[in-house]
C-alpha cells in the first residue's frame, strides 16, 4: 500500500458527520450575515435551528412555503427566515431572497462539521497496491481492491467495497456498504450514500433458442465531481465504453440508471426515477419521482419530467412533460380538464336524448 503524506494507524477517528453545537448568536448578527433585513428585536439570542412545527425559544425556523401558513401560525420559534414580511404571527424576521440558500450558511453555523482525522482501520482490508492520498480514512470492515487509488482527504466508511482499478478523487464521502465496482471513476468532492452500488452490470441478455444468453458488460462508470448519490440507487457499467454522469449531478435514493447512459451536468432526479440504457439527458433537467424513459431516447437541456411521467420519446430542450405517455404538460392538464367535465357532459345527453325521443313520441 501507497500512502502519500500520511501514515497508517490501527484505529479508526470517526465519530459522526455533523455534531449539533452549542453556539448562540443575536439574531442582528445572523442577519448581516445572511446579508438580510431584520425586522423585529435584533438582540434575540439565536440558539439552535428547528422545524416550523418542532420550534421553541430560541430557536430559528425557516418560512419558505405558503403551505406552511399553519406551521407559521402556531410556532413557537424565536424568529424567521422569510422571503417577505409576515405580518401574523408578530415574530421577529430576517429578510431574504432565497431562505434555502440562507439555511445553507446557517447550517454551517450550528451544525458544524466534525473532523475525520485519517487514517486506516487495523479491520480494513486494503491491498498493498492502494493508493491513498493524505488524509485519507478508511473504515472498520471495508475492502479495498488491488490497483485503487483514493485522493486526499476523502473518507471510506465501515463495510464500504471499491473493486479492483477504482479511482476516487479528493474529498469524497463513500458511505457505509456502497459498491464502487470494478474500474469505475470518481471525480473530486462525490458523496456516495449507504448502500448505493456503482458499476454493477447492466440488464443485457439475447435470446437463442428461446433462452436468455448474459452479455457481459465489460465498460466503466464515470463519475465526475461534485456529483451526490442516494442510498441504495444503482448506476449501472456500460456494454462497453461508460455510463457518464457529469459535473454536479444530484441522485435521489433509489434511482437507477442502466447502461451507457449519459447525464448532463447539474441536472438532478428524484427517488425512483428509472432510465432505461444509452439515453442521453442534457444539461440542468429535472425529473421528478418515479418518471421512467425507456431507452435510446435524446432529454433537451433544461427539460422538466413531472412526477410519474411515462417518457417514451425525445423531450425538446426545455419543455415540460408529464402523463403516460408523456406529452407537454398543459396538454395534459387541458385533457385532464376536459375528464372532469365529462360526468356533466353525459347527463346532459341523457336529458337531451329524453327530450329528443319525447319529441318523437309526440308526433
Amino acid at each position: 500500500m501507497e500512502v502519500l503524506g500520511t501514515s497508517i494507524v490501527c484505529s479508526y477517528p470517526y465519530h459522526g458527520i455533523h455534531v449539533s453545537t452549542n453556539a448562540s448568536f443575536r439574531l442582528d448578527a445572523l442577519c448581516a450575515r445572511l446579508h438580510g433585513e431584520l425586522v423585529g428585536d435584533g438582540a434575540i439570542e439565536i440558539t439552535g435551528l428547528s422545524s416550523l412545527a418542532d420550534a421553541g425559544p430560541g430557536d430559528l425556523s425557516l418560512f419558505a412555503d405558503p403551505r406552511y401558513r399553519k406551521e407559521l401560525a402556531n410556532t413557537k420559534a424565536s424568529a424567521i427566515v422569510a422571503r417577505e414580511r409576515i405580518p401574523h404571527p408578530p415574530i421577529a424576521q430576517v429578510l431574504v431572497k432565497d431562505p434555502l440558500l440562507a439555511l445553507i450558511d446557517l447550517v454551517e453555523l450550528f451544525h458544524q462539521p466534525t473532523s475525520f482525522g485519517s487514517g486506516v482501520h487495523a479491520l480494513a482490508s486494503v491491498s498493498p497496491s492502494t493508493r491513498l492520498g493524505e488524509g485519507v480514512t478508511v473504515g472498520p470492515f471495508a475492502v479495498i481492491g488491488e490497483d485503487v487509488t483514493i485522493g486526499a482527504r476523502t473518507v471510506v466508511h465501515p463495510g464500504a467495497y471499491l473493486g479492483p482499478s477504482v479511482s476516487v478523487g479528493d474529498d469524497s464521502l463513500i458511505w457505509t456498504n456502497a459498491v464502487i465496482r470494478d474500474g469505475c471513476r470518481l471525480g473530486d468532492r462525490v458523496i456516495i450514500h449507504p448502500g448505493a452500488v456503482i458499476g454493477a452490470d447492466g440488464f443485457g441478455f439475447a435470446r437463442r433458442d428461446g433462452k436468455f444468453h448474459k452479455i457481459r458488460h465489460v465498460g466503466i462508470v464515470v463519475i465526475e465531481d461534485d456529483v451526490e448519490i442516494g442510498a441504495n440507487a444503482t448506476i449501472d457499467r456500460a456494454t462497453l465504453g461508460q455510463t457518464r454522469i457529469e459535473r454536479g449531478v444530484k441522485i435521489d435514493n433509489l434511482v437507477h440508471i442502466a447502461h451507457n447512459v449519459h447525464i448532463g451536468e447539474d441536472s438532478a432526479m428524484a427517488a425512483q426515477v428509472g432510465i432505461s440504457g444509452s439515453t442521453v439527458v442534457g444539461k440542468r433537467v429535472l425529473m421528478g419521482g418515479q418518471s421512467g424513459l425507456v431507452d435510446h431516447l435524446t432529454i433537451g437541456e433544461d427539460a422538466v419530467l413531472i412526477a410519474q411521467s411515462g417518457v417514451i420519446g425525445d423531450v425538446p430542450a426545455g419543455a415540460t412533460v408529464s402523463g403516460y405517455p408523456a406529452r407537454h404538460h398543459r396538454e395534459v392538464l387541458k385533457s385532464t380538464a376536459e375528464l372532469r367535465g365529462l360526468e356533466k357532459l353525459r347527463k346532459r345527453v341523457r336529458e337531451l336524448e329524453k327530450e329528443i325521443l319525447a319529441l318523437r313520441q309526440g308526433r
